[in-house]
């Protein structure tokens, strides 16, 4: 009986010693959440306007400008790897221009249509500069000037031509030809 009586005590007594340490760690507990769930300051900083946070900085600016030739007035037209197409920029007339050719595949004329975009990289932009139409030997081609003499699209580096579907978006569809001045 006195056995049994030892072993009794020795039971309550680890149970007591893990009602303990489970009662140590539940207040551990809620002490860490209590901290976690605690408000921090958050150091906050208002900005007047996000023109400001997009905007490179100048030596950035300087790296992207000396890496993109705005210059070049040729750029080679590629569809799946192949050159198909050749694109000119200029002035005319104190005037930015642009003059695509290219032999692209025939399409369904009454659903689909071909159209040029040029596009900036920095910052990002993109402007259509509308519909091909086809000349005498077959090959699709646009050509387009600014409107005013102090617009300039140099910055555009990008030409791609999509594949749209009349009385669909307005934004880029398919892009089957991609080129770009200055490589």
């Amino acid at each position: 009986m006195a056995r049994n009586y030892r072993n009794n005590k020795n039971k309550i007594k680890s149970s007591t010693f893990i009602l303990l340490i489970v009662l140590v760690l539940f207040i551990i507990f809620i002490f860490s959440v209590r901290w976690f769930r605690g408000s921090k300051s958050i150091k906050e900083s208002n900005v007047d306007s996000i023109i400001n946070i997009l905007k490179p900085d100048p030596i950035s600016q300087a790296v992207i400008s000396g890496a993109i030739d705005t210059e070049s007035s040729e750029a080679i037209l590629y569809m799946d790897g192949s050159d198909i197409g050749l694109a000119k920029r200029g002035t005319k007339d104190k005037k930015y221009f642009l003059e695509i050719k290219s032999v692209l595949p025939e399409i369904n004329r009454e659903e689909y249509f071909y159209e040029v975009w040029l596009l900036s990289q920095l910052p990002y932009k993109y402007i259509s500069i509308g519909e091909m139409v086809t000349n005498d030997d077959g090959e699709f081609v646009i050509e387009w000037g600014a409107e005013d003499v102090d617009d300039n699209y140099s910055t555009y580096a990008k030409v791609v031509i999509t594949l749209q579907k009349y009385n669909g978006s307005t934004d880029p569809q398919n892009h089957i030809v991609v080129g770009e001045f200055g490589k």
